[in-house]
């Protein structure tokens, strides 16, 4: 099957033309199945779908699954059943409510990671900047922790090694009255303080808790997925020159996403309103951080 292609058509169809153990990812956002009448969340052939999934992956082949409610849950129970490993639940944070009109506002949805059998999830780390930015309380609190190095021999003398040498501990010793840094072993906690310029400089680890803004004002579909969340959530899973599948393409934001981190892609779409409109999004941009 001819890679980096979107095709127009149900993915239980589409998906009998992909290779078997030939995907590294199914990265999906199937219906969730509790809106009525809506052409968005028309039902699918679900035992047919985690069956190609399974032929389909790489034993080290993952599934990244968003979801909430009834069917959610019984899919997780079908990928379980099928023998995959559950791995990791990340919780996306919206920041905004997905209606006001809702007696309890939605302010996030689930992801599943699974294994097909070996997978390894990545250690990832991300700017510190884009992991703090929706969360002034937490900048303005490193801010104060990093100001207390002015008055505090301790949190100076650690935060001077780290500038001096980018060692995270305070890793010193006495040899004759000379002090060596010692880089091939730990002694013992980081500096707070260092560990906010650490952090600043090199990153944090992902967490399994993403907040990331909705893009509202550029939405081509009701339930579209911001391209920068796809991106973490694929970071975890995958290496350049991978091949990820989205059998519900949508708005098109797995392929986005691809074509930024130098993945391969192959992604289904059934409705011809919404697959014109995810086309036309992907051609129209080029996509690069």
């Amino acid at each position: 099957m001819e890679l980096n292609i979107s095709y127009n058509e149900d993915c239980t169809i589409g998906l009998n033309r992909v290779d078997d153990n030939s995907v590294d990812v199914v990265c999906m956002d199937p219906p969730y199945l509790y809106l009525k009448n809506q052409k968005l969340d028309v039902a699918f052939d679900e035992k047919k779908l985690f069956e190609h999934i399974k032929r389909i992956l790489k034993p080290s082949g993952f599934v990244v699954m968003f979801g909430r409610g009834e069917s959610f849950y019984r899919w997780n129970t079908m990928l379980s059943d099928l023998g995959f490993l559950f791995k990791e639940e990340i919780i996306w944070d919206k920041r905004y409510p997905s209606s006001p009109l809702l007696a309890i506002s939605r302010m996030h949805e689930t992801i599943s990671i699974f294994t097909k059998k070996t997978g390894v999830i990545n250690h990832v780390k991300v700017p510190y900047i884009k992991a703090k930015e929706l969360n002034i309380h937490s900048i303005i609190s490193d801010i104060n922790r990093l100001k207390s190095a002015f008055s505090s021999v301790k949190n100076f003398e650690a935060v001077s090694n780290f500038l001096a040498t980018g060692n995270k501990n305070n890793e010193t010793k006495i040899i004759n009255e000379s002090t060596v840094t010692i880089s091939s072993k730990t002694l013992g906690k980081a500096n707070r303080c260092v560990s906010v310029l650490d952090a600043m400089e090199n990153g944090l680890n992902e967490r399994s808790i993403i907040a990331q803004v909705p893009e509202k004002y550029t939405n081509i579909h009701p339930t579209q997925k911001p391209v920068l969340l796809i991106e973490r959530l694929l970071a975890l899973v995958t290496k350049p020159g991978d091949l990820v599948v989205d059998p519900f393409a949508g708005s098109f934001s797995t392929a986005k996403a691809c074509k930024i981190m130098g993945l391969n892609y192959i992604v289904f779409e059934k409705d011809k309103e919404f697959y014109d409109d995810g086309l036309s999004s992907l051609i129209a941009n080029s996509f690069h951080r």
